[in-house]
């Protein structure tokens, strides 16, 4: 059995991705992770699906004074709705039907430590007002109990890119969005980053070897062409996923055009930075993207979904809105 420190260790080394930075913007970010890791404010991550929004937040927690302490994560998606508030309050026994003993909820758990919602859209208008009451004032009671809590934990929350859309539109409260973003960043997609393709490259590519216990240890000339000239419509999750997938594949010292993802490689989006006329929007990209992971699991939507880094609902609605069967 691991570890508490080899535990620990984990999703600090995950976190270290982002070290790896060398595109301005991101540089600029990391500068800013490392000052608010010592602040107690509220963050709110946003970004595409895949940009490393996990990786900030572990960030914010491991690089500052609260890494003793733990970090509880409650991954919204995956919570049935009518668990929901007991997830994140805890119960008392005899609180509902089922409640044998007293549980405590992830605001609890958090202790003096981090508590990250994923997700944070997606949580329901009713438990927003609560959520927003419990950041404003500090205390909590669990379910079916009259004990004021204290909440200790710092709350990072993460969001996809159209929270700010969903606050327009009046599906996310206005008041609980400027709580939790109290500062702000936006994770931007590779695209925008090109400078972190090859760092990144190496990074993972690295880890595998270490992992795998051998070669490959470096990129052949010709897939690394087509790595950097991908737009990665999945961001670093999907970057991630590749070099797995060429490091396993390889037989040799280095991961060859040969041992890349056939998807990749077919998709027409490696060639596009060098021709204008060419570049597909990111829509095209999108789609094209789903598309193919929905064939790869072999239209499996709650596989699709987690390796999107997306809700089953908002795989439903992407799939409607681009027409994908």
């Amino acid at each position: 059995m691991p570890s508490p420190a080899t535990k620990r260790q984990a999703p600090l080394k995950a976190a270290e991705a982002i070290l790896v930075a060398r595109d301005p913007q991101m540089v600029a970010i990391v500068k800013l992770l490392k000052r608010l890791s010592k602040a107690p404010t509220s963050v709110l991550l946003s970004g595409e699906s895949g940009t490393g929004k996990d990786l900030a937040a572990h960030a914010l927690h491991f690089w500052g004074p609260r890494a003793p302490f733990p970090m509880a994560t409650l991954d919204l998606p995956s919570i049935p709705a009518g668990l929901m508030e007991s997830e994140l309050f805890g119960f008392e026994r005899g609180a509902f039907t089922g409640a044998a003993s007293t549980k405590a909820g992830k605001l609890e758990m958090a202790g003096a430590g981090t508590l990250y919602l994923d997700h944070i859209g997606e949580l329901s208008p009713a438990l927003q007002g609560k959520l927003l009451r419990v950041v404003e004032d500090r205390r909590f009671e669990r379910l079916g109990g009259n004990e004021t809590l204290s909440l200790e934990a710092r709350i990072v929350a993460s969001a996809s890119a159209d929270l700010a859309q969903a606050v327009e539109r009046q599906l996310f409260r206005r008041d609980l969005f400027h709580r939790l973003g109290v500062f702000w960043i936006r994770l931007p997609p590779l695209r925008e980053r090109a400078l972190d393709v090859v760092p990144l490259l190496e990074l993972f590519l690295s880890r595998e070897a270490e992992r795998l216990g051998r070669v490959p240890a470096r990129f052949a000339p010709e897939a690394l062409e087509a790595l950097q000239s991908y737009s990665w419509p999945g961001n670093v999750r999907e970057l991630k996923g590749v070099v797995e997938h060429g490091a396993l594949m390889s037989r040799t010292d280095a991961i060859d055009r040969s041992d890349l993802p056939a998807y990749l490689l077919e998709s027409g989006a490696s060639d596009w930075l060098g021709n204008r006329d060419k570049r597909p929007t990111l829509g095209e990209v999108e789609k094209h993207y789903i598309e193919r992971v929905l064939e790869e699991v072999g239209g499996n939507q709650t596989r699709a979904a987690e390796i999107l880094g997306i809700s089953r609902k908002s795989l439903w609605e992407r799939r409607r809105r681009f027409d994908l069967k």
